[in-house]
């Protein structure tokens, strides 16, 4: 048995990002003003790299002000409150905008067209606290998981797009690229053409991949039976860490002279479960045009897709294109391809006995008109018995 996992994913295969960053805060440091879009899918290390830069910022003696959107239900001007106003709220210590604020925000009622001019005075409010903040020094705005950010933050932040970046302030904000929102891609709009830097954070590559094992298990080597369910992740962080904890609490890692290995294939089944939390964000129906998707194999041809779903080819792509901003599946070539080979496993997997067998007769059928060779429709009709 192994020791147990790092509870803090160690950070490996970001130095350019990071180089990036640090460029962005050593300039707000010394006077000016940048913005950072970040985008990623989920579990990619979003959370962690802005964790790097608190670290970074607090080497220069710049302060960090951290909010992060919790979704549905939240209430108005949720993100940046948590931002900018978080122990201060209900307090004068930070002075009367901040006073005026906090009683405002005790008030408001939950449709913004129930009290408009209350509203407005709260975006004025917050963006003057905003703008007047880097009169104090430099500092950092980071914003986390803005995809689920709520109505009146996403306003606001498309407002101060306007001006440009805060000045004397590095403004980074993470997100997903689903759910896809309509105020969202206002908000990404407006700040690109500001002049905000777009980072996309990729998945690791093979040797990065294996690196995260060794530094999480503290390991000098990772075993083959290991190595190969790592390489079902496509390189995602978190899916790395989450089949190593997995593997951990099923027991089934060995380590012998610094080399951890997996023993025996009973830990497997609980890997299903893995894959399909990491894609539970997306909706019902991405989930399902997915499931269909996992029976063509690793990568499909979205007009099989389509002929297999009995749905246009225009209809598949409008589906299919979240679970590309979601980096489930990402386009080669005139073809598809599952990003974590784990995920559409454990999608396979989730389908009924009797949708499976359905499913592959139809891809059999499909993939006869389509002209495919004798041999892969002779695979789905034996899998469709």
């Amino acid at each position: 048995m192994t020791e147990p996992t790092s509870p803090t994913r160690p950070l490996v295969g970001r130095t350019a990002e990071l180089d990036d960053i640090d460029e962005l805060l050593s300039s707000v440091a010394t006077g000016g003003g940048a913005t950072v879009i970040l985008e990623g899918e989920a579990g990619v290390g979003r959370t962690r790299l802005v964790e790097a830069l608190q670290g970074a910022a607090g080497l220069l003696g710049v302060e960090v002000c951290l909010g992060r959107a919790v979704g549905p239900g939240a209430a108005p001007y949720a993100l940046l409150s948590d931002a900018l106003l978080g122990p201060a709220r209900g307090r004068d210590a930070r002075g009367p905008v901040v006073a005026e604020l906090a009683a405002l925000l005790e008030v408001l009622p939950p449709e913004r067209t129930a009290a408009a001019a209350r509203y407005a005075r709260a975006d004025e409010l917050f963006a003057a606290l905003v703008r007047r903040r880097g009169e104090q020094g430099p500092w950092v705005l980071a914003l986390e998981d803005v995809h689920l950010a709520d109505a009146c933050s996403l306003h606001l932040l498309a407002h101060l797009a306007g001006d440009g970046a805060l000045p004397h302030a590095l403004t980074v904000m993470t997100m997903r690229g689903v759910p896809h929102r309509d105020e969202l891609d206002v908000v990404v709009a407006g700040w690109t053409r500001a002049g905000a830097r777009y980072l996309e954070l990729r998945p690791l590559g093979p040797v990065a991949t294996l690196e995260l094992a060794q530094r999480t298990l503290r390991a000098t080597s990772i075993g083959p039976a290991l190595r190969g369910v790592l390489a079902t992740t496509g390189g995602n962080p978190r899916l790395v860490v989450d089949v190593l904890r997995t593997a951990e609490a099923c027991g089934v890692l060995e380590r012998s002279g610094g080399v951890v290995e997996a023993v025996g294939t009973g830990w497997l089944d609980e890997l299903e479960k893995v894959g399909r939390a990491h894609v539970d964000h997306l909706g019902e129906r991405v989930l399902t045009m997915l499931g269909q998707a996992s029976v063509l194999g690793g990568s499909f041809v979205v007009g099989d897709l389509a002929a297999l779903a009995g749905e246009p080819v225009t209809e598949c792509w409008r589906t299919l294109r979240h679970g590309l901003a979601a980096g489930v599946v990402h386009a080669r070539g005139d073809r598809l391809v599952f990003r974590h080979d784990l995920v559409r496993t454990a999608l396979y997997a989730s389908l009924e006995e009797d949708q499976r067998r359905a499913l592959h007769a139809r891809a059999a059928w499909a993939l006869r008109a389509a002209g495919a060779p004798s041999h892969v429709v002779a695979a789905h009709l034996e899998r469709a018995r």
